[in-house]
């Protein structure tokens, strides 16, 4: 079931414009993760949104952040958890293929007005 525009309106304001996942719209239009992807995918065709992709850490006591990028062509074969390397971890740098690629979306400012 969809929400009234009002209650996504106060919804979108909410969340941080810099770091939109495909969860937060799939929340907000209470639909599927295919249909929210859809929609994220078309509010970037339209310039209200850019895509970026975040590189999680595999490391289980980590998880956290290494990098972002704007595209996955610029993503290198290698990265380094640098937080694992400051603590000595064994493993803290990973092979593309193994790392956690997760897609985000960025607000593009003054693209739209909430109504």
């Amino acid at each position: 079931m969809f929400l009234n525009p009002k209650k996504i309106n106060k919804i979108l304001e909410e969340l941080n414009p810099d770091r939109i996942y495909v969860e937060n719209i799939r929340h907000i239009l209470g639909t599927n993760t295919r249909f929210a992807k859809w929609v994220c995918d078309i509010a970037v065709r339209n310039g209200y949104l850019k895509k970026f992709y975040a590189i999680e850490c595999p490391n289980s006591n980590c998880n956290r952040i290494i990098q972002t990028y704007s595209s996955l062509d610029k993503i290198p074969d290698e990265l380094t958890c640098f937080m694992c390397e400051d603590d000595g971890l064994e493993k803290s740098t990973f092979l593309k293929k193994n790392l956690n690629i997760i897609p985000f979306y960025k607000y593009v400012k003054g693209s739209y007005q909430f109504a």
